[in-house]
């Protein structure tokens, strides 16, 4: 339910009333972004909880400095920026819908030039060698190309012996079924898969190893939070006070 909808159900709610509902993550609890401000977190971002699942992710690869990684459909480029930033590592962004002339200026503007390398690029169509990169990060891009049986054997070329993929975003605790109610779905929403789905998937591929696969514990409260920061960010315009 978006706020429009929100407005013309309840008219008379206020924002002290609906933030009880939707409580916001301490930015604290994640000490990879000390210095980050709620604000910093979601700038332009695309996702729920975005870089606080990115912090988590980027703990599970052992980066080190100098690493080279891949970040894919990174959207504004939030998530690259934070891999160069806390861990030193060049990062290449391939992103198709975002252009890289305005990523490159937030890049500049974050002073990390030397470190990150936005680009267009289609997922499918990557224009690099074979074992290039150390580590593949995507969130909530993954969906749009990596159910295909196809593209991890694809992907995987890319990485040296040893390199690790890494993805989060949207998923289910279980499959859908057949009694799933219809209008609770829309197209993408059918690539979004559960933990075993996706470990499967993966160990299907030869010389691809599962080590971490799961649910995340707070998921639910990053979609609570990210609710609550639309409602912040629609005062005083969308919502009465």
């Amino acid at each position: 339910m978006n706020l429009e909808e929100i407005k013309q159900r309840w008219p008379d709610v206020t924002s002290q009333e609906l933030y009880p509902l939707f409580p916001a993550i301490d930015v604290s609890d994640y000490p990879d972004l000390k210095g980050y401000t709620r604000k910093d977190v979601y700038d332009k971002a695309m996702a729920p909880g975005a870089l606080f699942l990115a912090s988590d992710m980027a703990k599970l690869m052992q980066l080190e400095e100098g690493m080279r990684v891949l970040d894919l459909g990174p959207g504004h480029g939030a998530t690259s920026r934070f891999l160069a930033r806390h861990y030193g590592v060049k990062v290449f962004m391939a992103e198709l819908w975002i252009g890289p002339t305005s990523n490159f200026q937030r890049v500049k503007d974050a002073g990390l030039e030397d470190l990150v390398y936005p680009m267009n690029a289609d997922a499918r169509n990557l224009p690099f060698g074979d074992g290039f990169f150390d580590a593949v990060f995507s969130i909530d891009a993954f969906a749009y190309f990596m159910t295909d049986d196809l593209y991890l054997p694809y992907l995987s070329k890319f990485l040296r012996p040893g390199g690790k993929i890494c993805i989060g975003g949207h998923c289910y605790a279980s499959e859908l079924t057949p009694e799933t109610p219809k209008e609770l779905l829309w197209d993408i929403s059918r690539a979004y898969h559960s933990p075993p789905w996706w470990a499967q998937h993966f160990e299907n591929v030869e010389g691809l190893r599962v080590t971490h696969c799961q649910e995340h514990p707070r998921g639910r409260e990053f979609w609570l939070d990210d609710v609550r920061r639309r409602l912040e960010e629609s005062q005083p315009k969308d919502m009465n006070q």
